[in-house]
Order: C-alpha cells, then sequence, then structure tokens
C-alpha cells in the first residue's frame, strides 16, 4: 500500500439489525428531497479525473431509505443520476424542488449529493466578498470542463449553492438536510493510493466572477428581488463555505473535514460517509436520534471524520417539531474496557470525584430518557475540556457501548460564588430548595444590601429583583416576571438560570493565553458587488465598534444598523471559536459561532480559526446571520455582553447556551424539566484550571445600547 493511503477500513454489511426500528417518524411533515449521484462525468477521459464506482449507487440506496423508511412519496423526490445532473440540471432541480413543495406548509427538505467535488483558487471580481481563504469549494456536475455554446462548464461555488439552500429556507422554513459525500476544500488534492477511490477533482476548470452570475441565466428572474426582505427578521445571508453556511437555514451533514478527503469503500459498493449513514439509519430508531447524535455515534475510520453544523443541529431527525436534545447530557467515547473520556472539563466546571448516570441514548428537552440509566461513573482525572470516568469504587462494573451519554449526579459545591439571595419569608426559600434534598448549596443573606438577588413576597406573587451595580444604570433591576409563590418548579428554574448566567458571564482563566486573537464589531452595508442573483449580500463599514470597553451602540427605531462580527487569529496555532451573547434582560446565552461538531473521539474536526486567518459574521463566508439590536420597550439604554471562549481543540460548548428565557410560562412540553436539570450546572462549576495539554481562553466586549 503507498505511504499516503489510508488505511484499511471495513464497513458491516448495510441490512436491518435485529433492533431495527421500522414505524414511520412522528413526523407531519411532507418530505420532498433532490437526490443526485454522478459517476460518470463526460470530461473525464480528457482530464483524467478519478473514475467512480459507488455515487450512483450511494443516491439509489438513499431514495430507497427515503422512500421505504421515511414513507416519503416517490413523486416528491427529484433524481439526478450521471448524464442528468448537468450543471444547469442541478441548477433547475433547485427550482422544481421548491415548485414541488410550495402547496406544503413547513415541508421537510432533503438534498443528497454523491460525486466529485473540489476547490479552486478565489476568482477575480470577489474581492468584495470576505472569505477566510483564496479556495472556493464547488460541486462538480456531470459536464464540468464540457464546453457548452463556447464556454467552459463550471464547477457550482459553494457561494451559489448555500444561496440557493438560504433562498429555499426563505420560502419553505429551515427544516433542510443538506448532506454531502464529496470532498469540498483544499484538502482534497491529496492522492490516496490506487486502493481506494477519491471523490475529488483535483485539477478543475478555473472558476470566474460569471460563476456567481449564471444562476439568473439559468433560471431566469428566479431571484430577482433585492428588497432586502430578510433583513427585518435577521435573515439568511449568503455564505461561502458549505460547512460555514447560514446556520439557520439547513444542517449540513458532510463526508469529512477540510483537510480530508472522502473515499469510497474498496469494494466499490458505496462512499465510506453514505454507508456508514445508512447502517445507522437501518440500525437505530430514528425517532430518537439528532443530527448531534447521528454524527457523534457514526462509525467513521479516524482518517475520514464527518462534520455536522448548524444552529438546529439538536433537533430531531429530519424534523423541527420535536423538542431538542437536552445538553445536560454529555458525550462520552469508550477508547478501551477501562478508559473512558468525557467530553467536558475543567472549562465546563467538572470536578474531580463527581458522579454521573450512564446513558445510551441522550433524551430530548423536557423528556426522560428512552432506556433507564445502564449504571453510574464518576470522574477520576481531568483535563481542560474532556475528562477521564471510572466505575464507581464499590459498584459494578457495566458494560457501555462506543458512545455513551452522562449525565450529572452529585452536586459539588461552588468554590468562590458570591451570589447570595435575600428573601424575607425564609419559608419560602426552603420550599424551593429543601436544606436536605436539593443537593444545592444556597447562600441566604441577611439583609437586602447583602444580595445579589432579591425575592420580594407579594400576596401569592413573588417578585425577583437583582442588585447589580454594573446593570441598574441601563435596566430595570426587576425580572419581568412574576410568579405564584406556590410555584416551586418557576422558581427553582428561574434561581438557577440566573446562577449559571452569572458563572457563565464571569468565568475565565487566570490568564490571557490567547493574546493574538481578537475581535471586532462593524457595522454592515449592503452591496450589489458581483453578485446579481438572488439574496442581498453585506460588507463591512466603518469603525471597530469595540474599540473601547465598555462599547456604546447608537441603535435607531427608525432603521437598525445589521452588524458583523470578525475574529482575528494572529497567533500560530488553530483556535475553536464559540461566541455567546450574554443578555441580562432575559438571562438568555445565545450562540453566534459554534464550530462543527464530529464523531465522538473520532478524528479531526476542523478549527475554524486557522493561524494568521479571520473568520466572519454575519457576512462573507462565514455563515450566521448579522446582529440587531433593538428596543422593545421605552427604554433609552441597555446592555448585554458578547463573550468569546477559545479553546485549542474542540470543546463542549453547547451546553452553555440557553435560548429559552426562564420567565415564559410552560406551554406543553416547555422548558421544564430542561431548566431544571440544565441550571443544576451552576452548582457543579469550578473556577481555578490546571496547567493541562488542552488550553482555553476567553475575550468579552460588554455593549452598551443607546437608543438614538
Amino acid at each position: 500500500m503507498p505511504v499516503n493511503a489510508p488505511p484499511r477500513f471495513e464497513m458491516p454489511k448495510i441490512e436491518d439489525s435485529e433492533e431495527s426500528q421500522t414505524d414511520q417518524l412522528p413526523n407531519d411533515n411532507t418530505i420532498y428531497a433532490l437526490v443526485i449521484g454522478i459517476n460518470v462525468y463526460q470530461h473525464t477521459s480528457e482530464s483524467g479525473w478519478p473514475v467512480l464506482k459507488a455515487a450512483r449507487a450511494d443516491a439509489d440506496a438513499v431514495q430507497d431509505f427515503l422512500v421505504n423508511r421515511l414513507k416519503a412519496s416517490r413523486n416528491n423526490i427529484i433524481n439526478l443520476r450521471d448524464t442528468e445532473a448537468t450543471r444547469q440540471g442541478i441548477l433547475d432541480a433547485f427550482k422544481r424542488l421548491e415548485k414541488t413543495s410550495a402547496a406544503t406548509v413547513d415541508p421537510c427538505i432533503i438534498i443528497y449529493y454523491a460525486g466529485h467535488g473540489a476547490s479552486s483558487p478565489r476568482p477575480k471580481g470577489w474581492e468584495d466578498w470576505a472569505t477566510d481563504s483564496e479556495r472556493i469549494e464547488q460541486l462538480c456536475p456531470s459536464d464540468i470542463g464540457a464546453v457548452v455554446d463556447g464556454r467552459v462548464v463550471e464547477g457550482i461555488p459553494d457561494r451559489v449553492i448555500c444561496g440557493l439552500l438560504n433562498s429555499l429556507a426563505k420560502k419553505r422554513g429551515n427544516n433542510i438536510t443538506l448532506i454531502l459525500d464529496c470532498c469540498h476544500s483544499a484538502g482534497m488534492n491529496r492522492h490516496g493510493g490506487p486502493e481506494r477511490i477519491l471523490r475529488c477533482i483535483p485539477n478543475p476548470p478555473p472558476l470566474t466572477a460569471e460563476a456567481n452570475r449564471l444562476v439568473d441565466r439559468v433560471i431566469p428572474g428566479r431571484f430577482a428581488d433585492r428588497t432586502g426582505g430578510f433583513r427585518g427578521a435577521r435573515a439568511l445571508q449568503v455564505a461561502s463555505k458549505f460547512a460555514r453556511t447560514n446556520d439557520h437555514s439547513h444542517v449540513l451533514l458532510a463526508a469529512c473535514g477540510r483537510g480530508e478527503s472522502a473515499y469510497e469503500l474498496e469494494d466499490g459498493s458505496h462512499g465510506i460517509f453514505t454507508a456508514a449513514l445508512l447502517k445507522f439509519f437501518a440500525r437505530e430508531n430514528l425517532e430518537e436520534e439528532t443530527y448531534d447524535s447521528l454524527v457523534e455515534r457514526l462509525n467513521m475510520p479516524r482518517w475520514q471524520a464527518a462534520h455536522c453544523m448548524g444552529t438546529n443541529s439538536d433537533r430531531p431527525l429530519f424534523n423541527r417539531r420535536g423538542n431538542r436534545s437536552d445538553p445536560t447530557y454529555i458525550p462520552c467515547k469508550s477508547e478501551s474496557q477501562r478508559i473512558f473520556t468525557l467530553y467536558a472539563g475543567e472549562v465546563q466546571g467538572i470536578k474531580r470525584g463527581q458522579q454521573f448516570s450512564i446513558h445510551v441514548k441522550i433524551p430530548f428537552e423536557g423528556g426522560t430518557p428512552s432506556q433507564p440509566s445502564i449504571g453510574k461513573m464518576e470522574v477520576v482525572s481531568l483535563e481542560s475540556t474532556s475528562s477521564r470516568l471510572d466505575f464507581l469504587p464499590n459498584g459494578p462494573r457495566i458494560q457501555v457501548p462506543r458512545v455513551f451519554y452522562a449525565h450529572p449526579l452529585s452536586s459539588v459545591k461552588q468554590d468562590q460564588d458570591p451570589s447570595m439571595i435575600y428573601c424575607q419569608d425564609r419559608q419560602l426559600l426552603d420550599a424551593v430548595f429543601p436544606p436536605s434534598t436539593s443537593g444545592e448549596e444556597i447562600k441566604y443573606a441577611r439583609y437586602p444590601t447583602q444580595a445579589a438577588l432579591i425575592l420580594t413576597v407579594e400576596g401569592d406573587r413573588v417578585h425577583i429583583d437583582r442588585n447589580g451595580p454594573e446593570l441598574n444604570d441601563y435596566i430595570p433591576t426587576r425580572f419581568a416576571c412574576n410568579i405564584n409563590r406556590n410555584d416551586t418548579k418557576r422558581l427553582q428554574n428561574t434561581i438557577r438560570s440566573w446562577r449559571h448566567f452569572n458563572y457563565y458571564l464571569r468565568r475565565q482563566p487566570s490568564d490571557d493565553v490567547f493574546p493574538q486573537v481578537w475581535m471586532e464589531l462593524h457595522e454592515l452595508q449592503e452591496y450589489a458587488g458581483d453578485n446579481y442573483y438572488y439574496i442581498t449580500e453585506h460588507q463591512r463599514v466603518g469603525k471597530n465598534l469595540l474599540q473601547q470597553e465598555p462599547a456604546q451602540i447608537q441603535v435607531s427605531d427608525v432603521d437598525a444598523s445589521l452588524l458583523g462580527m470578525t475574529l482575528y487569529n494572529d497567533g500560530p496555532k488553530a483556535v475553536y471559536p464559540y461566541l455567546f451573547y450574554f443578555d441580562p434582560n432575559d438571562l438568555t446565552i445565545t450562540p453566534w459561532v459554534m464550530p462543527a461538531r464530529g464523531t465522538a473521539g473520532g478524528g479531526h474536526v476542523d478549527a475554524p480559526l486557522e493561524p494568521g486567518s479571520q473568520l466572519t459574521l454575519g457576512y462573507g463566508n462565514g455563515g450566521a446571520t448579522p446582529w440587531e439590536f433593538a428596543f422593545s420597550d421605552d427604554r433609552t439604554q441597555d446592555i448585554g455582553y458578547f463573550k468569546l471562549f477559545l479553546s485549542s481543540s474542540p470543546a463542549n460548548f453547547w451546553r452553555l447556551a440557553r435560548k429559552k428565557t426562564p420567565f415564559e410560562q410552560d406551554e406543553g412540553q416547555r422548558h421544564g424539566e430542561e431548566l431544571d436539570r440544565e441550571a443544576k450546572e451552576a452548582e457543579k462549576l469550578k473556577h481555578e484550571l490546571d496547567d493541562r495539554s488542552q488550553i482555553w481562553g476567553v475575550k468579552m466586549a460588554t455593549v452598551i445600547q443607546i437608543r438614538k
């Protein structure tokens, strides 16, 4: 075997196992799909490009899955194979997909592509379009490189595909799944050796600026509306990289990262990624799985790591109506019979000796696990972003699967928690947090002036005030809620959410270990540039709004400015950034950028911030929507915080996010139990950080908003 050939990887035969669940998903969404598989490329003989064997079989197998398992109507599936999948054929198929789904409210849309991918230098004419790389990723239609009407057929740039997806999401909703089994990065140009077929074209035709304009020529008037209809809703923006598309418009499942390649199995039956997907789909009860749990448990070789990206990756598979997965269940991996890795560490507040219940699957928010806990384990050693688990000293040795989940059991005292609570009615606090049973350390103040949180009882209602000098000049001291004194669950959820918010807002290492990483915030303006086809693009203008601390931003009621963030890394090492906005008004912690998730403990996960690079958010190729501040009442000032967590390796910062405010009344299965479980983590967190191989850091900006 050649030195640069990947090792052997055997995929088990794809068939239904005994535990296979064949029931239709509890999903009222009608399914529509575009399924593309290309083995045969017109220009292969002249160019010497690799001939694929399994892409068409992959597409056929995915179609069978859609029809037989998801019960999709064959009439709702657009199939393109080989010569049908020309550049024009693929672009036309997006138009057909939009038309066929027009009569359905909130459809489920699945787009699958198996074939060659490629990358090319950024063409001239795209200079105004911000990107973190000079390489443009592209899908390769079957006629790429052929001459049609005197022009060489180019690939379909990621920018075009993502624009099509964003437009589709605007009109049909964001229950869209994009599955790519191809190489899609500059790293795809490595040769994999004769034993295995590589899904890439190493020398595609050069892209031109016209590649971005040909959509209107193929589909005249298709995206002619440039009125900015997205603007008021912080809407979907054109993005570049497939792995950096607008993460609200769809969920991406990709065969590999930027620095890896996508291969076919040695027997030519399937692509490695598609084979793993089909095996997973046949084996698991999809009703209980999310996109995150899929990619965490996917059986992939270490040298080809599947990636999952998208704000909605914690939704149930192909179903936007279900609850999201519970973030308090932490992914784990069995490295051997005695080595078990928990993918959270001191950064996330894990402590030595902390105990966890062990589960085969992760439940959804507000629900209970479909299977009981299989046992208990405890933390025996710590690193910054991971920990090692072992069986309890006097407990049974349980059988754990390769990938499993841990839920915190034991309550660990916070070392430094100045957050004291005052209530004149001490019996009320004891009812909310019974001293002997709650397992939580609540510090009570003797006087209101000593407290950071004050509960006031008026009749049967409880009002909650904060006592924060740094906040009181900008926002009301009283939270926008009044709770029945007998509703102990809502009182618990609110107090726990407040503690969780404060803990992570204050949390920082002792040293600045990433001094060469910083963030800038700019206003955005629309520009035409080279984009003549469908969705408004933006570029940054003016000065960096974060030059001073705290920053002051003028907010207009008439024409609020859209904002974009740029992250810079002038350091020598790749960085994984996790950016959140902390809103003290409603205690939400909203993620703005989150790196991809990959198979638990397997393979490389792309670092969004490479050495000497920048990452754009809200404009250019970085994905994510622009930010927009607005006043919802008659106040003239507001305050919030951008906090950027940085890590030298992928870290489980997803569990920090709190997208729901605890002040809303529960509706059906709204966030009762999930906030109960989530906010308990504030009792188990730690401030000290040892000097470990995994390093982390933070950057923070206080933003005062002033009404014009």
